[in-house]
């Protein structure tokens, strides 16, 4: 049986819980939540504020706009492109986004639930730590070098401690 559930707040508080942010077609709701050992056909929470939105509100409640971390990030990775946006780096907490955020298509994933990826068809099934999986609408490939990026943003945001130089940032 599906449920809905509607976020409590104006907007939704990304967690360590949060798997991924899906746009909604509807007439209300823009955007469902899927958080750890739920399914996009399971239980979900929605909301009526886009991913974007939802992802500048919590880049903001810690310490920077959703414009800013794209600012830094395509400064890292020069690229405007696809970016994948550190939404609270000291928490590891990173989203990927699978198409550009114009696309309908386009479905935020939390970099740290992901425990594996492959191809499946036009698609990249993806499997969580949770032992869910997701049928995300690009191909392997894409997925493949957005994870490869936001890798790269991770490594770079956390330099000092991983090797005991550059900047540190916390």
């Amino acid at each position: 049986m599906r449920r809905i559930f509607m976020v409590k707040s104006p907007y939704y508080t990304v967690t360590k819980d949060t798997k991924m942010i899906v746009e909604e077609d509807s007439a209300y709701y823009r955007s469902s939540i899927i958080e750890e050992n739920q399914t996009m056909k399971d239980e979900k929470s929605y909301s009526p504020y886009k991913p974007e939105q939802i992802i500048d509100y919590n880049c903001k409640r810690y310490g920077s706009t959703l414009n800013g971390r794209r600012e830094v990030v395509e400064e890292i990775l020069k690229s405007s492109s696809k970016i994948p946006i550190p939404i609270n780096p000291q928490s590891g907490i990173y989203f990927i986004p699978t198409a550009s955020t114009r696309n309908k298509n386009c479905v935020w994933i939390a970099y740290h639930q992901i425990k594996h990826y492959r191809k499946s068809d036009e698609q990249t099934l993806v499997l969580f730590h949770d032992g869910t999986s997701e049928l995300i609408p690009t191909t392997a490939s894409v997925f493949d070098r957005q994870f490869k990026r936001a890798s790269q943003v991770i490594v770079h945001f956390n330099r000092y401690t991983l090797f005991g130089h550059g900047p540190k940032l916390w």
